[in-house]
This record gives structure tokens, C-alpha cells and sequence, in this order.
């Protein structure tokens, strides 16, 4: 089950932007427990922007994370979707990037599902990869992508392999530019939960079930 196959096999991975991340990265802290998510204007997407490339720039930072398994209430309390039902735990990985910026497979894979999540706070343009490491499934999921897609659904993707663009805000779904790293169990597809990016308190005890931890797969 991932990711020990990955560990297991040493596999190589593919660093998802090439060589496009200089440095080491702007850990964001988008907590509850940070006053600074109170000021963002989650509802107004030039103005998140501009506070992102802001902390950034102080921070003497080409690229940033949004941290896996992060309470965001405060971040998210525009969004009624994800408020209404208590989901307010991230359990992907935000890394964010300028828009047109290029994605390559992580490793081996095969294009599951492509399209484009309308609405804001959703996920915009995405893609899902279906991996398959000594028999066992699992997917990778990246939202917030550039909706003119460069792949289509059943192609196979060589790790290292273009498949994506980082989207604007057009295709962001209101969020930062950035992609929406997320693992994704054959549990989780069959469950129909593909388009959750948070959960909910009481969903953490079967976490790993469903939405390991993308760290491991995650190079740069």
C-alpha cells in the first residue's frame, strides 16, 4: 500500500516542475491559529494574489508550500462548501508556481481523469494519474491547472513526462496559483470522494485509508 512501494523499490521520481523551483521553498502557515489568514481576502482572488507574491517577495522566496493535513478554517470561510460540512482540514500539498508554469509526472502513469471543477474555492482545471507500483493502485490528483489540457483521458505517461500547466486565475477556482497535490487511494476513487480537499474532524482516524500523505511523492 503506498507509499511503500515507492520505498521499497527506491523508485525515481521525477521532480513535478523540472527544474522550474529555485531554492528552497516559503513554508506557508495558513492555520487557523495564524492572524495573518484573517487578512487574506480569500473572496477577492487579485487581492489573495497579490498577498501571496507579497510574502513571498519578504521572505526572499521564489516558490511556497501550503502544508498536508493543515487546519484552514479561517482560509476558507468564504467557501460554504467546504464550511457547511466541517471539511477544514487540507489534505493536499499547495505548491505554487506562476501560471503556464509546466508539470511532469512524478513517475509511470496513465491519465485517469481530466476536466475542469467550475465554482469558486474548487478546483478549477485538474488532472488525475493512476499509478500502478508491484500491484498496488494509487492516484495522484493536481487541481488549479491551466483547463486546456495537453493530455486526454488513457494516455500513458513516462515519468518525466509533460502533462499539465499551471492555470491563471481563470482556471484556479479563486485560489492562488498554485497546484493541489493530493494521494488518493483505489478506496477513495471508489468511494466517489475524488474531489475532496478537505475533510472533516472525523474523518482523520481513516485518513490514511483514503488521502495519504503526498510528501513522499513530492521532488524538487
Amino acid at each position: 500500500m503506498y507509499p511503500f512501494p515507492l520505498l521499497h523499490n527506491r523508485a525515481a521520481i521525477h521532480p513535478l516542475f523540472g527544474p522550474a523551483l529555485k531554492g528552497d521553498p516559503l513554508v506557508f502557515d495558513f492555520s487557523s491559529k495564524n492572524p495573518w489568514t484573517k487578512e487574506l481576502k480569500t473572496d477577492d482572488v487579485r487581492s489573495f494574489q497579490d498577498a501571496i507574491d507579497i510574502a513571498l517577495q519578504q521572505a526572499g522566496k521564489q516558490w511556497g508550500i501550503g502544508r498536508y493535513l493543515e487546519e484552514r478554517a479561517t482560509v476558507l470561510r468564504h467557501y460554504p462548501q467546504m464550511i457547511r460540512e466541517g471539511r477544514i482540514f487540507h489534505v493536499g500539498l499547495d505548491i505554487t508556481a506562476l501560471p503556464g508554469t509546466s508539470l511532469y509526472a512524478p513517475i509511470d502513469s496513465t491519465v485517469f481523469r481530466i476536466g475542469k471543477e467550475e465554482g469558486i474555492g474548487n478546483y478549477g482545471g485538474y488532472v488525475m494519474l493512476r499509478h500502478e507500483l508491484e500491484a498496488d493502485v494509487f492516484y495522484s490528483f493536481y487541481g488549479h491547472l491551466n483547463a486546456r489540457h495537453i493530455v486526454k483521458q488513457g494516455d500513458k505517461l513516462a515519468m518525466g513526462q509533460r502533462f499539465a500547466v499551471i492555470g491563471d486565475w481563470q482556471d484556479s477556482g479563486g485560489w492562488f496559483t498554485h497546484t493541489h497535490l493530493q494521494i488518493l487511494t483505489q478506496q477513495a476513487v471508489d468511494a466517489g470522494r475524488m474531489f475532496q480537499g478537505y475533510v472533516a474532524p472525523e474523518d482523520l482516524p481513516t485518513l490514511n485509508d483514503f488521502f495519504p500523505s503526498p510528501y513522499p511523492l513530492f521532488r524538487y
